[in-house]
């Protein structure tokens, strides 16, 4: 019954983020031109901004407002998104303030030069990059962040993992479904969404069971009943035997209401709170 149901939340990264972090040198060419070139260092005010361009943009589900938005960069760009979880700056002009978007795509997976995002169509940059067209570009960070930190919980002491999503929040951890840095553990996926109609990648989560032994619960709160959360769903599956804490870790992107519950659940019933990684 758990499995019904949650506020479609978005993304940390989807947001513009707060000042302290989101001024950046932009780096132009004499003629004005975006620049092309791209890394200085990956700090997040010290690097230059270089230039992507959209190569596609389709809704990502089927309410909600979801895109999934593929845009070309330069080699040098895409070969330094190295860990899922990681994410981008972009803006749609020198003066705009950034939005920061995780990447949906597992490193070194798509076409060269090609990264996905997913993005939610809201007020400000994250919306008007959900606008563009094929063609359109925009400026773009390199990746930052050390993403999903799997080190901290080693697969010979943590077999089994747990994912957390949100909305969004599901961008970050499809990059790690689909990168395969889980294969060999046993997975359960916890996604809440409004419902099925708000629901990212819901064409993917077969291939994900099949591919990557991927076990996905996807909780809708405005599907039957009273709504419950990610978290309530946790709840249960503890309650019944479903997830053991012993040799556990937990991964997690979403609201911060929802990864703070479910952290709380979590270490209550015995996973190290260490073993509950995040990409920020």
């Amino acid at each position: 019954a758990a499995a019904r149901r949650l506020t479609a939340g978005r993304s940390a990264f989807a947001r513009s983020a707060s000042p302290s972090i989101a001024r950046a040198f932009a780096a132009r060419r004499a003629s004005g031109s975006r620049a092309t070139h791209v890394l200085t260092t990956a700090g997040w005010n010290d690097f230059e901004w270089g230039t992507a361009t959209v190569v596609s943009n389709e809704p990502a589900a089927k309410e909600g407002g979801l895109r999934s938005v593929k845009v070309s960069v330069a080699q040098s760009t895409a070969e330094a998104y190295g860990t899922p979880g990681q994410f981008v700056q972009m803006r749609t002009a020198e003066d705009g303030k950034p939005a920061f978007l995780a990447i949906a795509s597992p490193p070194r997976s798509e076409p060269s030069g090609i990264l996905e995002l997913l993005i939610k169509s809201t007020e400000g940059t994250a919306g008007e990059i959900c606008a563009l067209k094929e063609g359109a570009t925009v400026d773009v960070s390199p990746p930052m962040g050390g993403g999903f930190d799997l080190g901290k919980a080693p697969i010979a002491e943590s077999p089994n993992a747990l994912l957390f999503a949100t909305g969004s929040g599901i961008s970050p951890i499809r990059a790690l479904v689909k990168s395969g840095a889980l294969d060999g553990r046993s997975v359960s996926l916890f996604y809440g969404t409004a419902s099925s109609s708000t629901c990212a990648f819901l064409e993917e989560f077969d291939e994900w069971k099949t591919t990557h032994n991927i076990a996905v619960t996807h909780v809708q709160s405005q599907v039957g009943g009273p709504p419950t959360y990610v978290q309530d769903a946790l709840k249960d599956a503890i309650a019944d035997g479903t997830v053991v804490a012993a040799k556990t870790c937990a991964v997690l992107c979403g609201q911060k209401e929802m990864t703070e519950a479910v952290i709380a659940i979590l270490t209550e019933a015995g996973v190290p709170k260490e073993k509950c990684i995040m990409n920020f």
